[in-house]
């Protein structure tokens, strides 16, 4: 066969070939929860391979898990709150923060449909089931109650259970209120109780979840997958009904009403970062609770455990 007939043959190869070349890259996610609903979404929409990536995504049970996948090299990135990275940096690991997802704190106040909630100061003398601590969850809420002028220990009952079971206090009559994360919170609402305050309206821009990664991952692949999820982000934002579509096919054996209920308030409530770009007061609140908790010494003193170029580059990126 000439060269002429061999061509056209050459052209066609080219013109299959993705626009970008596919890299390979696996995800640890914390656990397989409404809040990496983002990554998700990027998966199933194609963003990632629009960027020349393929993903896999794996769930670890625990944040700490999920960061161990990246560390042992069996996972590339991971999603969890931002406190874990810096922790293992301290410890001598060699991982970092490339980018945000959640901005804002997943943590909501419910209380029977009776209870008259006007505001925390009005908490006073109420029986409140919380997460056993340490928690992020309960250690805001305290933070809340404080401010408010309240001492938890003299002015509440804090009935303290075991992570994930917040609402048996409320079905029981045990508590008047629950500090609850979603799907807790719209589960509790299709129960009949009331959700009366967002913890991200009242604590402000606080990072939540991070992306994490290992500092000798190839660059090119570390701004391809933070570029899916930025993509993710704001797609999310734009067509909400699509984030519900998404999430009713990640969790089938939930209600469809309680899955469309979460989602669209991840969403209202702005718990869903806007971008990957992370606020540097957000995350400088959030790891202080932390430090609150005990579970870090103090704010990362060596800034080499942030890497966010690629984040605050993307996320003045527009679909």
């Amino acid at each position: 066969m000439n060269r002429f007939r061999l061509l056209p043959l050459a052209l066609a190869a080219l013109a299959a070939l993705p626009a970008h070349a596919q890299d390979k890259a696996i995800v640890s996610a914390a656990f397989k929860s409404v809040f990496y609903l983002p990554v998700y979404f990027a998966e199933e929409h194609g963003y990632f391979k629009q960027e020349g990536l393929d993903v896999r995504i794996d769930v670890a049970a625990s944040s700490t898990n999920a960061l161990a996948a990246v560390i042992s090299k069996s996972a590339d990135f991971s999603l969890h709150g931002p406190e874990w990275t810096a922790i293992s940096f301290g410890r001598g690991a060699p991982v970092k923060v490339v980018g945000g997802t959640l901005n804002r704190l997943g943590v909501w106040l419910t209380c029977k449909p009776a209870y008259n909630f006007s505001g925390f100061k009005g908490l006073k003398g109420a029986t409140i089931a919380t997460g056993a601590m340490p928690t992020t969850s309960t250690s805001a809420f305290l933070k809340l109650v404080a401010k408010a002028g309240l001492n938890p220990k003299r002015d509440l009952n804090l009935l303290e259970v075991p992570l994930g079971n917040e609402i048996g206090p409320l079905a029981s009559g045990q508590a008047d209120c629950a500090v609850l994360y979603e799907p807790g919170a719209s589960q509790a609402e299709a129960q009949g109780y009331k959700v009366v305050s967002a913890f991200s309206r009242e604590i402000g821009p606080y990072t939540f979840s991070a992306i994490s990664t290992r500092k000798d991952i190839s660059p090119q692949v570390a701004r391809k997958f933070v570029a899916g999820i930025d993509h993710a982000l704001k797609a999310i934002r734009k067509d909400p009904q699509a984030a519900v579509v998404s999430g009713l096919k990640l969790f089938p054996n939930l209600d469809a009403a309680v899955v469309k209920a979460s989602v669209l308030r991840l969403i209202d409530d702005g718990v869903f970062a806007e971008s990957v770009a992370i606020p540097p007061q957000a995350l400088t609140d959030a790891l202080q609770t932390q430090i609150d908790l005990g579970n870090l010494d103090r704010q990362p003193q060596d800034a080499s455990w942030l890497d966010l170029q690629f984040a605050n580059e993307i996320a003045r990126k527009s679909y």
